[in-house]
């Protein structure tokens, strides 16, 4: 079957490249060959199809169809660079552990037992974080540690509720610390 794809596109290529449809645009019928050895590579899977995609950017000059620069510029603009230049961010930060170290700063400055100052300086290192990566990747960077902390906290709070009610046998409050921590 890839035998197949690979004769067929290279029969086609070079059928278009001796015979020419249209008369009026010769280049166009280079162009259409090019696209109808790039499509029959991929429907064929002869080469991987990254190899296919680079295939135009190397036999587009070679038929003088145009430039290399102007077919490189299809590939690569500003807008791609931007998106791969913030994943390239994105990907330094979580191999440094960025975040997690940051936000263990948080929590030494804080403490828990301050939840809405905890929740400001999560919220001001998530606003930090932004100016650098994405707001979804801060988001799925921050999100595991609050979850955490907030179990953490929960966890102390009820800790410390049984602590209590073991020194006050007589008291029937169910949890209040704990309460107050799942409120907030």
């Amino acid at each position: 079957q890839q035998c197949f794809g690979c004769v067929l596109g290279i029969f086609l290529l070079a059928l278009l490249t001796v015979w020419h449809p249209m008369q009026d645009y010769p280049v166009a019928n280079y162009m259409l060959g090019i696209t109808l050895l790039c499509g029959s590579f991929w429907v064929f899977e002869v080469i991987p199809i990254y190899i296919t995609g680079l295939l135009p950017l190397i036999l587009m000059p070679m038929y003088t169809i145009c430039s290399t620069d102007i077919a490189a510029k299809a590939y690569w603009n500003q807008v791609q660079l931007l998106v791969v230049s913030t994943y390239l961010i994105d990907l330094a930060l979580e191999e440094v552990q960025l975040p997690r170290r940051a936000s263990l700063k948080l929590l030494l400055a804080t403490g828990v037992v301050q939840p809405g100052l905890l929740l400001f300086s999560f919220m001001a290192m998530c606003y930090v974080l932004s100016m650098f990566c994405n707001s979804i990747a801060v988001t799925l960077m921050i999100t595991p540690f609050a979850i955490g902390l907030m179990g953490a906290a929960e966890e102390q709070a009820r800790n410390s509720d049984l602590e209590s009610d073991e020194d006050h046998s007589d008291s029937d409050a169910e949890d209040g610390a704990a309460k107050g921590v799942q409120r907030f």
